[in-house]
């Protein structure tokens, strides 16, 4: 017999008022964890499919979409601990994480990362990212921390939770607003402004080619049912940071900037897609990539904004942009059948 509204039993129907018991039960247990390492919480089976927002949890196997995204989330949460609290964690491994069902997601990453000046053992880290964008790289890093640091805040000492971070941290110019073009030859002698990354340095500082991936990987993430190894063919050629620091600054402090566009040329892909863009292709194609990071002075939230350059543009560009995220309510029986 086919379903229809008119024939469903009255009994079938999940009532407005279980409905909102259900939400609010599930959305407090998320709130008490801050999102983290949610544990036997779930929805009950007969309320799959109805508009009730919940998170997915993954385990750190590898078995998930994205693989290369949550790890470069991974790393670049470490790498806004690392540049605020003066330390050098890399990630050893990923244990689970979170995610919101979105086009445009948040994810909540419990990994275990490790920096051999502080200690020999590993630490577990929380970190929080809300993407901003669809298509692209832009995205929020408004956590990060090591997670022994959360308990001890206190309930006073936490903001409200809300399932996606809104806004950005605070920028001034020329690190606001859309991305700059690439800089002409003229720009790039002006050592004030511009530091060109040495090899030593560039061989130092791995979070480069994880924002390179991030941007290649934000536009594409299709990319690895074409080729599963592209990472490895990508070559960087030359890196040039901008900052507002002068040329009195030694490098390592322009490297760790929190403020700073990441200019990156660079080879071995050889079918970049973004976008309403097109591109030459072959390996042997010198490329070039932005990427902007802005941490904030006050909360300590990074911004990352990025884009790959030289693409012909096909047509309007469209973004599809995280809206307020506030669920829609209704006062009307949910019409979904129980699914037992």
């Amino acid at each position: 017999m086919t379903t229809t509204e008119e024939n469903v039993p009255e009994e079938e129907y999940v009532s407005a008022e279980e409905y909102a018991r259900v939400r609010d039960d599930y959305w407090r247990v998320v709130q008490e964890s801050e999102g983290f390492d949610l544990e036997d919480v779930s929805i009950p089976s007969y309320m799959c499919g109805t508009p009730i927002l919940v998170m997915r949890t993954y385990q750190g196997d590898g078995r998930y979409a994205d693989h290369d995204l949550v790890n470069g989330y991974c790393m670049a949460g470490l790498q806004r601990y690392n540049i605020i609290q003066g330390t050098n964690y890399q990630l050893s491994s990923l244990i689970k994480f979170n995610v919101t069902l979105n086009c445009v997601s948040s994810y909540y990453l419990t990994l275990l990362a490790q920096d051999p000046d502080v200690s020999p053992s590993v630490k577990t880290f929380q970190v929080r990212i809300d993407e901003n964008s669809f298509g692209r790289l832009d995205f929020t890093c408004s956590v990060a921390r090591i997670k022994e640091e959360a308990k001890g805040e206190g309930d006073s000492a936490k903001e409200p939770f809300v399932p996606h971070y809104h806004g950005g941290p605070e920028a001034t110019v020329p690190f606001v607003g859309d991305l700059p073009p690439w800089p002409s030859d003229a720009n790039l002698s002006d050592g004030k402004r511009f530091y060109m990354v040495n090899r030593s340095e560039l061989e130092a500082n791995d979070w480069i080619l994880t924002y390179l991936v991030l941007v290649i990987y934000s536009h594409d993430k299709r990319i690895l049912t074409r080729d599963r190894h592209y990472q490895s063919k990508l070559e960087i050629i030359n890196v040039v940071i901008e900052t507002r620091a002068d040329d009195s600054e030694p490098s390592k402090e322009r490297l760790k900037a929190k403020s700073a566009h990441v200019y990156i040329t660079f080879k071995g892909l050889a079918e970049p897609h973004a976008p309403r863009q097109s591109f030459e292709v072959g390996l042997h194609v010198e490329r070039r990539a932005i990427v902007r990071r802005v941490i904030c002075e006050s909360t300590g939230a990074m911004s990352l904004l990025g884009k790959l350059c030289g693409g012909t543009f096909t047509g309007k560009q469209r973004f599809v942009t995280r809206g307020s995220g506030e669920e829609a309510q209704s006062s009307k029986k949910a019409r979904t059948r129980r699914r037992s």
